[in-house]
């Protein structure tokens, strides 16, 4: 059973040498893959992150973005379709808007609809429209060598923000990625909207120290003038660039939080301080924060308080919505807007696009449902695979992620689109997909993506050698889950012990996310009442006797199943979350159950 020792609050202060069963699964959970010291959990501070000067061409992407804005040369941002590249598109160009003399030299696009992933024909073809003096790609380009030193020969200088894995050949540009080996930037797991947060910061500083060496008048091209930079005391001898560092920490949080970044060390504290920030900007919005105001207002959150499960369940599933249905533009425009009328018009839309977006899946995991019935065998296999040709596209990230929690095993699920198909693959434990596509590239069009998480596309007549191969690799590439059996490393608490003073302990531990994920807890003898089937019969809710106060239970998907269980045993094991459930205006604590037994 859970012992009480000295609290979360008490440990981020001290290091006390006996640690409660609960503190011994936060540095299981958290540190046990990472060199980092407990205490490091606790500590939030910005002026402490690394220095973005160390990242690769960082410093010479601002010098020369300095000279086209004082120049006044022509400026296109290009971002990738998903949160993460709207997020760090948005980023970069609401601050750009504020530099500029002219807001007309700043164009902005993303990918839409019909374009494959990266560089592909359609975008290029766009790019050569507008022919910018200056081209920044973020969140892709690293892998399009061949494509970067086409436009590079067009006359186009330019700069990629990407964190995607490094191919054996770099293109001619600028490439702020710290995965490259030359990277002096000690994290490599960033998204590209923190690229983007970095790319602002330094462009701040770089003003500040011209300013300090009389160079603000005519700035300094020359990057041997910023040799003697000093990143962290430019950063604590202005208090300002501080203060803005915090206020666009909102978009950069949204990216690392949907693009499944994992929170530990330097994301943890983006997004710690991105949930404040977006707490402010829900209450006071500046100017430029019309469009996520508008969105915020719109989504009934906590206005007491932000999480990461607000960005990770409700603000970035519905900014995702819009690309996934094939209307980037919508979410892109939306977080650039800054008047409140027309951002309302947006958020509608976004609202609708979700909405058709979730009624997508529902369709399609019914699909999915006969898909496995008619062959119960290819839920044997080592890699989960599904194609159907009535799929429906734009969400097979997140049936695929769905399927992944039902079977515990890495996914592969496709969808026919526009003559050809799109697949999205996802982990279940330390696969790699990075190494999948590697083994099965031959038959792809294109595909990207990070270790955890991917998409792909294919010529239609390919899918069933897809199927065959991922059939013949999978035993040799699915390795042994580092997740390993839900029901291990759990702190054990009978009802009584399940409080709202060991929720508020837990919740020390935020923000929680990939890698850092809500600690389960094992709940022994559970006696549940008031118990009721929700919906469409497949949920329910109940509560949790003895525990103080008398605790809401929910279970999702398995409602009849718990419910037969009751009408045979008196007391339940349950596994699951303890969480804070805030609904018109009032919070509560539930207790989310994952398995019952």
């Amino acid at each position: 059973m859970f012992k009480h020792g000295p609290s979360l609050k008490e440990l981020s202060q001290s290091q006390p040498t006996n640690l409660t069963p609960l503190q011994l699964l936060i540095a299981e959970s958290i540190l046990s893959e990472f060199d980092h010291p407990i205490e490091s959990l606790f500590d939030f501070r910005l002026e402490n992150l690394p220095s973005p000067f160390l990242l690769p061409d960082l410093l010479a992407a601002v010098v020369l973005l300095r000279k086209f804005v004082y120049e006044g040369k022509k400026i296109l941002l290009y971002g990738d379709r998903d949160t993460d590249g709207v997020s760090s598109t948005s980023l970069l160009a609401l601050f750009l808007k504020q530099r500029l003399k002219d807001p007309q030299l700043l164009e902005v696009k993303t990918s839409s609809e019909k374009d494959d992933y990266g560089l592909c024909p359609t975008v290029i073809e766009r790019i050569l429209k507008v022919h910018p003096d200056l081209l920044i790609t973020l969140d892709f380009g690293t892998s399009n060598y061949d494509e970067i030193n086409f436009l590079s020969k067009k006359g186009i200088q330019i700069v990629v923000l990407d964190h995607h894995e490094i191919p054996t050949r770099i293109p001619n540009c600028l490439l702020i990625n710290p995965r490259r080996e030359d990277s002096l930037y000690p994290e490599k797991k960033i998204c590209t909207a923190v690229l983007a947060f970095k790319l602002v910061q330094a462009y701040l500083l770089i003003e500040a120290y011209e300013l300090e060496n009389n160079k603000n008048l005519f700035p300094c091209f020359d990057i041997d003038f910023y040799k003697n930079l000093d990143y962290l005391g430019l950063l604590k001898s202005h208090p300002k660039i501080l203060e803005k560092s915090h206020q666009i920490l909102d978009l950069a949080s949204i990216g690392t939080i949907t693009d499944l970044m994992p929170l530990v060390s330097e994301n943890r504290v983006i997004v710690f301080n991105g949930c404040n920030s977006i707490l402010n900007t829900l209450k006071s919005p500046t100017p430029d924060r019309i469009g996520l105001h508008v969105l915020l207002k719109n989504l009934s959150l906590n206005t007491e308080k932000i999480t990461s499960k607000d960005l990770g369940w409700s603000i970035g599933p519905v900014l995702n919505a819009a690309g996934r249905m094939g209307k980037t533009e919508t979410a892109l425009s939306l977080l650039l807007s800054e008047n409140e009328e027309e951002a309302s018009k947006l958020v509608q839309e976004i609202l609708e696009l979700n909405k058709e977006r979730k009624e997508r899946t529902k369709r399609n995991l019914f699909r999915v449902d006969g898909y496995f019935s008619r062959k119960k065998e290819r839920e044997e296999r080592s890699i989960i695979f599904c194609y159907e040709p009535d799929m429906e596209p734009g969400v097979s990230g997140i049936v695929a992620s769905k399927l992944v929690e039902v079977y515990k095993k890495p996914v592969v699920f496709v969808t026919p689109e526009h003559g050809k198909a799109r697949g999205s693959v996802r982990t279940f434990g330390n696969e790699n997909v990075i190494e999948l596509f590697e083994m099965i590239s031959d038959l792809l069009i294109q595909h990207g993506g990070h270790p955890e998480a991917g998409g792909f596309s294919i010529e239609l007549d390919k899918i069933p050698l897809l199927e065959a191969r991922l059939i013949e690799i999978g035993e040799r590439w699915v390795k042994t889950s580092s997740k390993g059996n839900f029901t291990q490393s759990l702190v054990s608490l009978s009802p009584e012990e399940l409080t709202a003073e060991l929720y508020q302990e837990i919740s020390l531990l935020e923000p929680f996310g990939h890698a850092n994920p809500v600690p389960i807890l094992s709940i022994k003898d559970a006696e549940l009442v008031s118990f009721k089937i929700l919906g469409d019969g497949n949920h329910a809710r109940f509560c949790i006797l003895k525990s103080s106060p008398k605790i809401k239970g929910l279970v999702w998907n398995r409602g009849k199943e718990l419910f037969e269980l009751l009408s045979k045993k008196s007391k339940i094991d349950l596994w699951g979350n303890l969480e804070e459930n805030y609904f018109n205006g009032t919070t509560s604590l539930q207790f989310s159950v994952i398995h019952f037994e």
